[in-house]
Formats: structure tokens, C-alpha cells, sequence
């Protein structure tokens, strides 16, 4: 073998190694630096709810996480596209559900990209533009960042690459199946990303210019093109027969497209953010996130005056706003599309999930990486040689690589204009960069080989251009930068999740001293404070936030729920007051308001309160709740039983609303229709103190002594001081003779609380049976003096008294079992 041949068949295997090993090791350490930063187990906003779904196919429990609104996906059709949950869903089903295995499977694919990328250099311009591209792939810190969060842009780059190769070889043979397995990939990647269809009557006419240079016959055309469609919609069918079945609605792949048109297209457009101007209005929120639609498309129906609308006329209520303003205010909306191109291409990663450019600031192993401006000025210096090596290139035999090279410019073009028809973020533009370092190797390999070469004016012009193309991209015409105080605010948020309230005290502060949005930060902030048991420091921090933002719902209301836990009723009432003003759909302050005025004897305005929040949110159990506990106030059994059987169907284990509808059966003498609603309160919260004392007074009523016993005794297992558990165990003792345990359950109850009126009134009388009548005298004595009304006590006194040779009258008197329903009293504080 020649020398050059073994030479060349070295190279041909230690390219790809060297490329595997670098990727490898750059993930490697990235992971390691990863596993201490909160949003590792704690992701918020996209990556968070992609979690959620992935968890939910995985194991079937669709528990929204702490504090976000449950996204109702397996009732509601898909608003993001379902790609990469299912992806995770995989990931999970095979290994688990943990923090770690998604990030390793994602890493590897990131490492199989650089490769990837090396072939397909190799195929296009040779070895060693494929060696720099699977180089650049490798240490591009952007790949390596996202292959470390919870979203699409490792999978769409590996399904991008996967389609380059199909439709490489497509091109060398025309064959009809490899146009099949294109369109397989294209469905593929807009289950990830739906705009990247634009792209498909582009490649579909690409595919007709070939096969027509190629002689094919026009049947055999309109076969491959139809061969494509069909690929790409089999990919997609299940996705839209799914949104079919399971919502009865006709929703294609996602139902966000309106909304995310809307957002980069009205008159108030930030173009990086998803905000819109009815947000508030509708949702009852300043910022939304995949959480938050059902909410919104509810928001849209009250809009209407329609109980409620599909997802898919709420889709076309954005499309048509959206179109609205384009019709009206063209030339805004050129003026933006102008913006939002040079944002995509502009030098700062946009934020949205993540601050990426302060993740990459902070970070000690990708802050050192170049970024995106070296990477767009070497694409377009590369893109340009290519175009000047153009015409000798379709003079030799390479016309399949200029056609190939065309495409791949005509990808990146129609790929960018379906992301700025709607807004920018930095993830968006990850799906073309494989294509940008493709060309910026070229033009590296073109520049490196004149220099040399020694040819002088060639290299120097290349370095001249640039140079002046480093410059362009790194220049910021639009202004954008991105807002520390927004990653430190973050930070916060994912340190509060993990329970490391010191770290996330330290964010805070961090955010407000970058000007973070102060309502936020200070109501987190305050709350943080409050869990600790530092109320006065809290409130103080709730009130510092109203000076700065004196309309802010969410400080308005945890305000409020403090003051309230003081006793400041009016104070607190005022404050919910305010954050129902400034926010009409804001359905945990009605709910708050509600309870407030509850114990302020207002009933009919907390229930006024309560059908609110149950009309802004049909799928929180606590308002219909609440509803239910009022109505039984009122004396309204039968409706506050169907508004208690509605919160159980919302959440099944709600063991309040199953106990207290045990109550009400109870109260009504049906104590076979309580029982099993007690029986399942204590099923869904096995601590549920109240449950088990409940459970045994219907026993108790049904004869069952001894299981009414066991009951009571459960209870004090789990709370061993409370007094009702300790005031029916004695009646039990009391009710089977046993005297001295039922004055030993007495007698220690009253230590806790010397007040307990009934336990005095049994006590007295178990220290009769006991023949102590002088002993008996004491209590019942102090009984009457805490309820001179009462009757029983005065006729156990005379019977004392008789028993110690005096004389008395007597009074005729039924003792009660007191029993409580259980009812939460008060407003639950902002999650």
C-alpha cells in the first residue's frame, strides 16, 4: 500500500475520533458543571413543562408541579408541539425518571451531530471542511447548553443533519423511497419546530428542478412529490388524530401558532417577548407560559360572552388579530420583520426559557467559547467563496454540489422567515447552525489553503473581508441587550423550588440590584421571608414592593393573606380588593377575598367571590370548595353537596372536601352514605387528624364502638395533643365503663386546654361513677362559670351535691358532641 494511501486511510479514521473525543469531553465537563445549578432539577417556563408531559406519559401522573396552573394536556389538544415530550417520554420510560439520563441521552446525540456534520462536509467539500465543521460542532457552546436543558434543539439539529444525508443521497439516484424517507424527517422536525414547513414547498420545487434536469417524466415528478407529502403527513397524523379524539377539536400539530403570530405582531410587539395586550384581560396575568393557556383560551371565550370556546377558534382569534394588524399597519409590520432579521443574526442571544447570554457569562466552561457572531461572519465569508468558486464549480463535475449548496442557503432562508414572522429567542436559530458552520469551515479550509499557498492578494482580501464581517455581526444596531437582573430573578425562582432559601435570598437581592421586575422579586422575595417565620420582615418587603409598583396583584394579595393571619380583617379585605381590581381574572385573590368576608359574616359577597374564581378557573377545586362550604352555612345541603362532589372531581383526593362532605351526610342523620366519604379523606391524606376523629363520632353513632376506638386512637398517633381526639376517646372509655382511662384521657386534655366545657361537664360525671362527688363539685363548678347557660353541668352539681348529703334541684339537659367540618377557615396564600 502507498504511503499516501495509508496515510490517507489513517486520517480517515482519526478525524471522526478526534472530533468524538473533543465533543465527548466538552459535554463531560459541562454535565459535571450542570449538576449544581438549580434549574439541573428545578427547569421553569418550556423545560419545566415538557417535564410535566414527559412524566405524565411516562407514569400517568399528571400533577401539575408547585405553584404553575394544571395544563389540562390530556384533555385539551396540543399546544406545544409534541415531538420532544415524547422524545422525554422515552427517555424516561427506558431509564427512569431523573434528572440525569435526559441530559446524558441529549449529550450523546450532540456528540453523534458533530459527527454527523463531519460526513456531510466530506461529502460536500472534503475532509478537512468536514473535520472543521465536526470541530466547530463540537465546541460550539450553544450545542453542549441546550443539550443540558430540557428542549428541542439537540433532537431538530440531529433530524436537520439526518435530512441533509437522506436528501443526499435522493439526489444521487432519484429513487423514490429516499423521497419518502425525506419527507419522514421533514414531519419529524416540525413535530419539534411546525414552522419549519415553509421550507417544504422550497425543497419540494428543488426536488422538481432536479428531477426535470434529470429527464424524469412528469408522472414520475408528481409521484416523488407525493411521495414526500406523504412521509412528511404520516409523521404528523398521529398528532392531529389525537388532538381529534381526545379534545374533539381539529387542531394540526400545536394550537399556539395564533397566539405566537400575535405576539411578535401587534401594535405593542417587543418581538423578543410572548406578551400581548389583552394578557391581563384575559388570564389575569402579565406573563404567560404554556401553564397558563387553558386560561387563556377561557379568558378568550368570556371575551366573546361564550362559556367556553375550542382551542382551535381560540388559535383563529389570535391569526385573525394578528392579520388584522399586518393589513392595517403594514408598514409596522415590515419595520418589525426588518428588526426581528436583525435580531436573529444580531450578536446577543435572545432570552426566553433561560438568559442564555449571562448562562454562558457565568459559566467556567463555556465562557471561553466563541459565540454566535465568529460563527455568522464565517458563514457569510464562506457562503461568498462558495459563490465565487460557483461558476467553475458547474463547469466540472460537481453540479450536484452547487445544487446541494442552494438548497442549503435556500434552507437557512426560508427557515429564518418562518421564525421572524412570529418573535425571536435564541433557541429558534439553533436548527440552522449546523448549515452556518458547514460554510464558515469552508471558508476557513479556502483561507487557510491561500495563505499557504502564499497567495498573497487572495489571503489578504479574505482577511480584510473578514475581519469587516466580525465587526458587522458584533455590532448591535437594534439595541438588545439582555437584563442581568432577569437571570438573577431565575436563578431565584429555581433556588426557591429546591428548598435552598438562602441561595435564592441572594438572587433576589441580586435581581432588584439589576433591576429585576420589582413585583416579582419582592413578592418572592417577601414570601421566602415569611416561610422562615420572619412575617414582620416579609410584610415590610410586600409593602416596599407597593411603593414601587402600587398596582401589583400578587403583592395585593400575599399582603392581604398575611394581614388576615394578624387578624387585620378590614386591612386584608381592602388589600384582596385592590388585586381583584387591578386583576378581574385573578382567581386565587377572589377566592382569598371570599374567605376573608366569610369570616367577616358577608356571605353572599364571598359566594358572589367564590363563583368567580370558579368561572375564571373551572379547574381549581378550591372554588367550588368553598362554594360548598358557604352553601352549608346557609343551610343549602342539597347544592353545597353537588359543589362538594364537583371539587372531588376536579381533584380526587381532596380529602377537606371528602371529609366535609361526610359532614353534611353526617349532620343529616345518613351516616352510611358519610362513612366512605371519611374513609377516603383519610385514604387521601393518612395525617388528616379531623378525618379520623369524624369517621369515629359516625362509628360511634352506628354502634361500632370498638372501631370508633381504633379511630381515635389513630388520631392521637398522629397528633397525641389534640384535644377532640382526647374528648371522644374518653367517651368511648366513658361509654364501655371504663372510668379511669376516660379520666386519665380528661384530665390531660384539660392540660391543654383547661377551657374544654364538655370535657369538664364528662369529667365531673365520670368522677360520680367513680364516687367522688367533691372531685366532680370542682370541675362542673368551673364548667358553669365558663358557660353559666349550660344546663348539664347544674344538674350533675346537684347530683353532687345530693351525694355529699346536701340538698339541690335538679335541671334537665342533653350534653352535645361537638364536630367540626373540617372547612379550611381563612384564604389560601399565593402559590
Amino acid at each position: 500500500m502507498a504511503p499516501e494511501t495509508k496515510q490517507r486511510n489513517h486520517l480517515e479514521g482519526l478525524l471522526p475520533a478526534m472530533i468524538v473525543i473533543v465533543a465527548a469531553l466538552v459535554r463531560l465537563v459541562y454535565l459535571a458543571e450542570i449538576v449544581h445549578d438549580p434549574a439541573f432539577s428545578h427547569p421553569l417556563y418550556d423545560p419545566e413543562y415538557n417535564a410535566h408531559w414527559a412524566r405524565g406519559i411516562a407514569t400517568g401522573d399528571w400533577t401539575p408541579p408547585v405553584g404553575v396552573h394544571d395544563p389540562e394536556i390530556t384533555t385539551t389538544p396540543h399546544g406545544r408541539p409534541p415531538g420532544y415530550p415524547w422524545f422525554l417520554a422515552a427517555i424516561y420510560i427506558l431509564f427512569g425518571v431523573n434528572d440525569y439520563a435526559p441530559r446524558l441521552v441529549q449529550m450523546c446525540l450532540g456528540v453523534i451531530n458533530a459527527l454527523l456534520l463531519y460526513f456531510i462536509g466530506k461529502r460536500l467539500f472534503g475532509r478537512s471542511v468536514g473535520f472543521v465543521a465536526g470541530m466547530f460542532m463540537a465546541t460550539y457552546w450553544v450545542f453542549p447548553y441546550f443539550e443540558g436543558v430540557l428542549t428541542y434543539p439537540v433532537l431538530a439539529v440531529f433530524i436537520a443533519q439526518c435530512l441533509i444525508l437522506v436528501l443526499i443521497r435522493w439526489q444521487d439516484a432519484l429513487q423514490m423511497r429516499w423521497a419518502v424517507l425525506a419527507g419522514l424527517m421533514l414531519g419529524g422536525f416540525a413535530l419539534l419546530r411546525p414552522n419549519v414547513l415553509l421550507f417544504m414547498p422550497v425543497l419540494a420545487l428543488w426536488m422538481l428542478w432536479l428531477m426535470l434536469r434529470g429527464r424524469r417524466t412528469w408522472q414520475r415528478c408528481f409521484l416523488t412529490l407525493a411521495a414526500l407529502a406523504l412521509g412528511c403527513a404520516a409523521v404528523l397524523s398521529p398528532a392531529f388524530i389525537r388532538n381529534h379524539i381526545v379534545a374533539d377539536d381539529f387542531v394540526f400539530i400545536s394550537s399556539y401558532g395564533g397566539i405566537n403570530l400575535y405576539v411578535g405582531n401587534h401594535p405593542e410587539a417587543s418581538l423578543v417577548e410572548p406578551r400581548i395586550p389583552e394578557l391581563m384581560a384575559l388570564a389575569g396575568i402579565e406573563n404567560w407560559t404554556c401553564f397558563d393557556y387553558p386560561a387563556i383560551v377561557r379568558g378568550v371565550a368570556a371575551q366573546q360572552g361564550k362559556e367556553e370556546i375550542s382551542f382551535s377558534e381560540a388559535n383563529s382569534y389570535f391569526y385573525h388579530k394578528a392579520f388584522a394588524f399586518i393589513r392595517e399597519r403594514p408598514d409596522v409590520f415590515m419595520k418589525n420583520i426588518f428588526r426581528k432579521a436583525l435580531l436573529f443574526w444580531g450578536p446577543y442571544e435572545i432570552t426566553n426559557d433561560t438568559v442564555m447570554h449571562y448562562d454562558k457569562q457565568f459559566s467556567p466552561t463555556l465562557r471561553y467559547l466563541p459565540g454566535f457572531p465568529w460563527f455568522a461572519a464565517l458563514f457569510v465569508f464562506g457562503s461568498l467563496r462558495a459563490l465565487w468558486k460557483l461558476p467553475r464549480l458547474k463547469r466540472s463535475k460537481t453540479t450536484k454540489t452547487v445544487a446541494l449548496l442552494v438548497l442549503l442557503w435556500l434552507y437557512v432562508g426560508a427557515y429564518c422567515l418562518s421564525v421572524i414572522l412570529y418573535f425571536v429567542a435564541g433557541r429558534y436559530r439553533v436548527p440552522v447552525m449546523p448549515v452556518l458552520l458547514l460554510f464558515g469551515a469552508y471558508g476557513v479550509v479556502q483561507l487557510t489553503a491561500d495563505i499557504k499557498a502564499r497567495r498573497g492578494r487572495p489571503a489578504w482580501v479574505g482577511l480584510v473581508v473578514l475581519a469587516a464581517l466580525c465587526l458587522l455581526f458584533h455590532w448591535n444596531p437594534t439595541g438588545y441587550v439582555p437584563q442581568q437582573g432577569t437571570w438573577h430573578l431565575r436563578r431565584a425562582m429555581a433556588w426557591t423550588a429546591a428548598d435552598e432559601e438562602e441561595k435564592a435570598e441572594a438572587e433576589y437581592q441580586k435581581a432588584l440590584e439589576h433591576d429585576a421586575s420589582s413585583s416579582v422579586a419582592y413578592a418572592n422575595l417577601g414570601r421566602l421571608h415569611i416561610a422562615r417565620g420572619q412575617r414582620d420582615e416579609g410584610i415590610a418587603l410586600y409593602r416596599q414592593g407597593l411603593l414601587l409598583n402600587p398596582h401589583s396583584p400578587i403583592i395585593h394579595n400575599n399582603l392581604g393573606y398575611e394581614l388576615y393571619q394578624m387578624g387585620e380583617v378590614e386591612t386584608a379585605i381592602s388589600h384582596f380588593e385592590q388585586a381583584v381590581a387591578v386583576n378581574p381574572r385573578f382567581a386565587l385573590a377572589h377566592i382569598n377575598l371570599g374567605n376573608t368576608l366569610v369570616d367577616h359574616n358577608a356571605r353572599d359577597r364571598a359566594l358572589y367571590h367564590f363563583r368567580e374564581a370558579l368561572r375564571i378557573a373551572p379547574g381549581d377545586a378550591a372554588a367550588p370548595y368553598n362554594i360548598a362550604r358557604v352553601l352549608f352555612a346557609k343551610g343549602n345541603d342539597v347544592e353545597a353537596a353537588a359543589y362538594y362532589e364537583k371539587a372531588i372531581e376536579v381533584r380526587p383526593t381532596f380529602a377537606e372536601a371528602l371529609n366535609n362532605l361526610g359532614y353534611l351526610y353526617a349532620s343529616r342523620g345518613d351516616y352510611d352514605a358519610a362513612i366512605p366519604y371519611y374513609q377516603r379523606a383519610i385514604a387521601a391524606a393518612p395525617d388528616f387528624v379531623l378525618a379520623y376523629n369524624n369517621l369515629g363520632n359516625a362509628l360511634m353513632e352506628t354502634g361500632d364502638i370498638a372501631a370508633a376506638a381504633e379511630l381515635y386512637e389513630q388520631a392521637l398517633e398522629h397528633q397525641e395533643r389534640n384535644t377532640h381526639a382526647l374528648f371522644n376517646l374518653a367517651r368511648v372509655n366513658a361509654a364501655r365503663a371504663k372510668w379511669v382511662k376516660a379520666i386519665s384521657n380528661l384530665e390531660y386534655l384539660l392540660e391543654i386546654q383547661p377551657d374544654y366545657v364538655p370535657a369538664l361537664v364528662l369529667l365531673g360525671e365520670a368522677y360520680l361513677e367513680m364516687n367522688a362527688p367533691e372531685d366532680a363539685l370542682t370541675v362542673l363548678e368551673q364548667a358553669v362559670a365558663l358557660m353559666p347557660e349550660a344546663q348539664e353541668p347544674r344538674r350533675l352539681i346537684t347530683e353532687a351535691l345530693k351525694r355529699m348529703g346536701e340538698n339541690g334541684t335538679s335541671l334537665d339537659a342533653d350534653a352535645g358532641v361537638p364536630q367540626e367540618d373540617g372547612a379550611t377557615d381563612g384564604p389560601a396564600g399565593n402559590g
